[in-house]
């Protein structure tokens, strides 16, 4: 089952090809592990493995090579093993349990109008623990930088059974920051383009980002700062090429895969399945361009799809810093890539970049938004869309006072069109909440983000509305749960709890001590995507 949280405009849906690698386990207990960390830089790749370059004539058998040791390795870092983040871990037991009691389930909620909706949550959630539930959560740098997505994909799966990690992407060769539980680093020339351009300059997917190379020799690392969950595991490469005879060959630990040679070549996406036994923290891609091509020819990424053989869960955080609704729009290989990530719910979680340069909702607004609607349903009418609103926030120490009309806009697109609502305004604690959060250390200096632990809060936050609805629609079946509006701050809000419990040290109000805030990083990316596509090329690593 799967869930996507998205906006864009219909178009017509393409088909998309797709190849398999099969991988027979490895002889030996070869088990590696994955770890998540954040990374805004490019990152050291570890020392390629011995394995031979794979050979430019056309292949079409894949292989899987043991590469012995030679002595001469670097030393490797054991990460930790992999272990479910959680609230009570990030802010304290007692905190946490406090914060959980302040926000009753008929509070903290997932919404609709039609009880009938959340009847279709239910059936979708009983299905993960057989199958899966699938949930493409779009969005921009609250959605991007990954503690959010990763607190409430943590949380439904430690419930419902851990189905994978979901979209990843080497966001270094972008220019731009990774999620928070991995880095990446890449080698060779790229261009890139993402869903912050209004018109991309590259044809997009369903991940908001993509990198294209000619180069003959091209490599990306994607390095976690946890191990994998033991088990099997499948690797979607969503990519495109436009010569036959581009070879891929993944390496994880002392194990490589080789792809032979990808004969299909399309304007359309495809997709290549590497089966696995186990996956360390540690994932090298290699791209090889075939000897007879022309200069021209290319090899375009999209992203990748870490999944498990497992039923449960599947969460893929698909957000873009800076981005906002309509990026969906601009999507031209949604339709295709989307079909095989097979969502049951979207969620769709943009409006800051809407909001903060002008303080309006712009007429033309609430059109975009149901045009978005109308794209994710239209490929998948089975499919539960999620609408998000915005919390309170700041730019340049002035009131966004917007976002309190755009959590009433919301509300009605949301009724109007048979779509979940979660009023983030209402439950983060309405107008003015933001310097509260600030003030006890979940929000950054710009009054736009969050701090890591807010973050936390937020994501968790999210996952429980979910199953509290569930929760509250199987008690009472003909509950919508809908409530009314409201732009001051309720008691039973995340701002009203701090007041209240005062749970961390507080610090000095930055917008009423005239303090100044930094830069916020949504107008920084704004202001940097008018150069995109980027090109992009490694630098020499220094030795050690």
């Amino acid at each position: 089952m799967s869930l996507i949280l998205a906006s864009c405009a219909a178009t017509q849906p393409s088909v998309t090809e797709r190849s398999t690698i099969a991988v027979s386990p490895p002889p030996a207990a070869a088990t590696a592990q994955q770890p998540a960390q954040q990374a805004q830089s490019v990152a050291t790749p570890p020392a390629k493995p011995t394995a031979q370059r794979p050979a430019s004539s056309a292949s079409a058998t894949p292989s899987l090579k043991e590469v012995q040791p030679t002595g001469n390795e670097p030393a490797v870092v054991t990460k930790p093993e992999f272990a479910w983040v959680n609230l009570a871990s990030t802010v304290g037991a007692n905190q946490a349990q406090s914060l959980f009691h302040h926000l009753p389930k008929e509070f903290n909620t997932i919404e609709a109008h039609d009880p009938r909706l959340l009847d279709q949550l239910v059936q979708k959630w009983n299905v993960a623990k057989s199958e899966r539930m699938t949930i493409l959560h779009f969005g921009d740098s609250h959605v991007q930088g990954g503690p959010a997505a990763q607190f409430a994909r943590h949380k439904l799966q430690s419930v419902a059974g851990n189905a994978g990690r979901g979209m990843v992407f080497p966001y270094a060769i972008a220019k731009t920051y990774s999620q928070n539980d991995f880095k990446s680093s890449f080698q060779g020339e790229w261009i890139t383009a993402n869903s912050i351009q209004v018109y991309p300059k590259l044809p997009l997917g369903v991940s908001g980002f993509v990198a294209q190379t000619k180069s003959k020799e091209a490599s990306f690392i994607l390095e976690f700062n946890q191990q994998f969950d033991p088990g099997a595991k499948s690797i979607h490469l969503f990519h495109r090429t436009t010569a036959p005879g581009y070879q891929i060959r993944m390496s994880s630990g002392r194990w490589v895969w080789e792809s032979g040679s990808i004969s299909n070549t399309s304007d359309t996406p495809q997709v290549t399945v590497i089966e696995v036994p186990q996956l360390h923290d540690v994932i090298r891609f290699e791209l090889v361009k075939p000897d007879q091509g022309s200069d021209e020819d290319l090899f375009e990424l999209h992203g990748i799809n870490i999944e498990n053989k497992l039923p449960g869960v599947l969460y893929h955080n698909l957000g873009v810093g800076g981005s906002a609704f309509g990026s969906l729009l601009a999507q031209s290989h949604f339709e295709s890539q989307s079909a095989l990530l097979k969502p049951d719910l979207v969620i769709l979680d943009w409006g800051t970049n809407d909001l903060i340069y002008k303080n309006r909702v712009s007429p033309q607004l609430e059109q975009t938004i149901s045009d978005t609607i109308q794209k994710v349903r239209s490929k998948h009418p089975g499919a539960l869309i999620l609408l998000t609103s915005v919390q309170d926030t700041y730019f340049k120490k002035h009131e966004v006072t917007s976002t309190w009309n755009f959590s009433v806009l919301l509300r009605k697109i949301a009724k109007d069109n048979d779509c979940l609502f979660y009023d983030w305004y209402r439950i983060a604690g309405a107008r003015d909440a933001m310097r509260t959060w600030y003030a006890y250390g979940l929000a950054q200096p710009d009054h736009v983000h969050l701090t890591s632990m807010g973050y936390a809060i937020k994501g968790e936050l999210l996952a429980q509305a979910m199953m509290n609805a569930m929760e509250l629609n199987a008690k009472n079946p003909k509950s919508s749960l809908w409530m009314e509006p409201q732009q001051k701050e309720s008691p039973r809000s995340v701002s009203a709890w701090l007041k209240s419990t005062h749970p961390f040290e507080r610090r000095p109000d930055l917008i009423r001590a005239g303090g100044k805030a930094s830069k916020p990083a949504a107008e920084s990316q704004k202001t940097h995507a008018k150069t995109s596509p980027k090109k992009v090329k490694a630098k020499p690593k220094k030795a050690g």
